[in-house]
């Protein structure tokens, strides 16, 4: 038996004392005994959003031995996070390995500009750090002024920040930075993101990094930044056809299903996060091999069918902001020919090479789009006019 369905069977061992994962598994017509490959495992029903915060909502999950709840925004409003001390301490185990592989050592000083308060993000990005030996400096979010009058004082070497909040205190002067850990926006999914940030910087380190409230870590870049590795000892991720459900194979887009691999207090189990990504298995000289090569560049909430391709609207805002001309507003048409073709039909706002556009939307889509830039959109969306 693998490691991996090892670890997945021991957690379904924990999770189904709770009334919800045992069920999912009977829907299944499962028992844990029967769970002997990672095909029986992808028997069980998907965990949504909305089940989770169902059973939020109804106190289930607040065990007695939580002693952290942090707050998510989701489409159900905000939701608690529940951490227990073991819980605590897996996160910033697999952090800690996934900053080493960064490049992080007890040496650095890292500044952390996301925020300690109701959300998650600084706590866990703290604790990861300590656990490597580094000293950090709990900044929080603030003012570019703030963040440049401490660092000149405390001179941190490691910067854990939004990339674009990176990049306007680079362009204010910040200096001594040699690795950037960025996180909370899109980084290696925009094409030239990196090559701004590095010119802004100098020659550093640029580590992207994906993980959600529910679940962090689940993929980080190392040193020598091919991809971010999946966090393997902390969980298991699979890529599923949105539509379907069924697994893809490596190096097909498709939704990330999460599934907690030492999780006491809410763990998931196979958890779909609306998230579009892509794994593949990469030789890396860090050792790592299962890895997301962009992290994520879209969401699965809406699809559209062109030309047999599934396009997600989604995708359309991380290839924009490659362009430093365009605002980032779009329209999407969608309409059939006189042959009965379908047609795909982009319209961008501000200045732009439209064949360029046009070249990197149909690489992202996998459908080639006609595209027309103008000076001012009058109305952005989706328009779907083939069965009107």
């Amino acid at each position: 038996m693998s490691d991996v369905l090892r670890s997945l069977r021991t957690q379904l061992r924990r999770n189904c004392q709770h009334p919800f994962y045992l069920r999912k598994l009977k829907e299944a017509g499962l028992k844990i005994d029967s769970i002997k490959t990672l095909r029986d495992f992808s028997a069980i029903p998907f965990m949504t959003r909305a089940e989770l915060c169902g059973e939020l909502a109804k106190g289930s999950f607040l065990a007695e031995d939580v002693v952290r709840v942090n707050l998510s925004p989701s489409p159900f409003g905000l939701i608690p996070i529940l951490n227990t001390k073991k819980d605590i301490e897996a996160m910033n185990r697999a952090n800690a390995r996934a900053f080493e592989r960064a490049g992080v050592s007890k040496k650095d000083v890292v500044m952390i500009t996301f925020g300690y308060h109701v959300f998650i993000a600084g706590l866990m990005f703290q604790g990861g750090f300590e656990e490597t030996g580094a000293k950090t400096i709990p900044l929080g979010p603030g003012s570019t002024r703030k963040a440049i009058e401490i660092a000149r004082k405390l001179k941190p070497t490691v910067l854990v920040s939004n990339p674009s909040f990176a990049l306007k205190l680079a362009k204010e002067g910040l200096e001594g930075i040699k690795i950037l850990v960025a996180a909370g926006e899109p980084f290696s999914a925009i094409r030239g993101y990196k090559e701004k940030v590095r010119d802004a910087f100098g020659d550093i380190s640029l580590i992207d990094y994906y993980g959600m409230a529910e679940c962090t870590p689940i993929a980080c870049e190392c040193i020598h930044e091919t991809g971010l590795h999946v966090s393997t000892e902390f969980c298991y991720v699979e890529v599923v056809d949105p539509e379907t459900g069924e697994p893809v194979g490596e190096g097909e887009r498709g939704e990330i299903v999460v599934t907690h691999l030492n999780k006491d207090a809410m763990p998931l189990q196979r958890y779909r996060t609306g998230d579009l990504g892509v794994i593949d298995s990469v030789e890396c000289p860090c050792g790592m091999s299962l890895t997301m090569p962009t992290g994520v560049f879209g969401r699965t909430d809406e699809m559209y069918k062109v030309k047999g391709v599934k396009i997600y609207p989604s995708q359309i805002p991380f290839v924009l902001k490659s362009f430093s001309g365009l605002t980032g507003r779009f329209r999407m048409e969608i309409c059939k020919n006189e042959k009965g073709t379908d047609v795909l039909r982009i319209i961008v706002e501000g200045n732009g090479n439209a064949e360029l556009i046009k070249e990197m939307l149909r690489e992202s889509l996998l459908v080639t789009p006609e595209v027309e830039v103008v000076e001012k959109l009058s109305k952005e969306g989706v328009e779907d006019r083939r069965f009107s």
